[in-house]
């Protein structure tokens, strides 16, 4: 549609600068004090009042009664609108939009530096941290290493005191090659001790003589008395013991005069040990009993046998009663 044009100042009339048609020659100006040279009033007037009809200034004489007021509709606009408001309109939008761009853009550099900032920071951060640890890390395998050092001069300091107790263990057990023990006796005074071996002697058909020394041990009051005799040789020694566990003794055999409550208590003449064997000799016997059949003690060296066909097992130390008892436990189980 052909867009009208004030006759006045030549501009489009649009529906934000409306215009005035003359109801005789429907010449057209703008609806302003400028171009229909009216007052505010008049023209207020025109736009309220549909009987009132407009006549341009040659026009004046012949009026017409029909409305002059033209209001265009919205399509019939000009997208590219000329007038002054519009005009300052359209400057102060992209003025606007300019200064928010512009804020933002400065916003983003703001937070954006920000950001690297930070990052630069929690990179810095992370390097610190990766070389602490890389530091850490080196100190700990230097401590492992140590420790892995350590712990075999220690396995190796154990062995050499094991071997040096088995040594000195086995150099008090050589004192004693020659001694046994008489056990299982009531409490006998140390005057009467000497009367009481030629006794045991007599009964076992052996000769006195061949005791060099004697001695009663120290005991708990609930035990029975123990009596250390040392030989002049070792043969003598072994044919003491073997005679009694021959002639299987009593305390009444050696002493009439006993209490009858002792009378029948057996004497063992035995091979004499040291403590610490002792010990061992009675771990064995508590340990090993259900499984092997034969537990002894020779020569200051304690056996196992499982039956009267089986392997000699020695036992050192408490490690070689338990190797025997995980084996004896896997055998089992197979």
């Amino acid at each position: 549609m052909v867009l009208k044009k004030c006759a006045n100042c030549k501009k489009n009339v649009t529906k934000k600068m409306p215009g005035l048609e003359c109801s005789r020659c429907e010449r057209i100006v703008h609806a302003d004090p400028a171009c229909a040279k009216l007052s505010n009033k008049q023209l207020n007037t025109l736009r309220n009042s549909t009987g009132i009809e407009w006549s341009c200034e040659e026009c004046q004489k012949n009026t017409s009664r029909r409305t002059s007021y033209i209001i265009p509709d919205e399509e019939d606009e000009d997208g590219s609108e000329t007038g002054f408001t519009t005009y300052n309109q359209m400057i102060d939008t992209r003025k606007l939009v300019q200064d928010i761009s512009r804020e933002i853009k400065k916003t983003f550099r703001e937070e954006i530096g920000q950001l690297e900032c930070s990052l630069q920071f929690l990179s810095d951060q992370v390097s610190t941290m990766e070389q602490s640890l890389k530091i850490q890390d080196s100190i700990i395998k230097d401590i492992e290493r140590k420790n892995l050092d350590l712990q075999n001069k220690n396995k190796n300091l154990e062995l050499r005191v094991s071997v040096l107790e088995q040594e000195a263990e086995n150099r008090e057990q050589r004192t004693l090659s020659s001694s046994l023990e008489i056990a299982g006796l009531p409490e006998i005074p140390p005057k009467e001790l000497n009367q009481f071996l030629k006794s045991v002697a007599l009964k076992l058909d052996m000769d006195v003589e061949d005791i060099q020394s004697s001695k009663r041990l120290s005991a708990p009051k609930d035990k029975l008395s123990v009596i250390l005799v040392e030989m002049k040789t070792k043969t003598a020694r072994n044919q003491w013991i073997s005679a009694g566990k021959e002639k299987c003794l009593t305390v009444g055999d050696v002493i009439p005069e006993v209490n009858k409550e002792c009378v029948e208590n057996r004497i063992y003449i035995r091979e004499a040990l040291t403590r610490s064997l002792k010990t061992l000799l009675h771990n064995t016997k508590s340990m090993l009993r259900k499984s092997f059949q034969f537990i002894w003690c020779k020569d200051g060296k304690i056996c196992v046998r499982r039956n009267g066909n089986s392997k000699i097992y020695y036992i050192r130390n408490v490690q070689d009663i338990i190797k025997l008892q995980n084996k004896t436990e896997n055998s089992m189980a197979l």
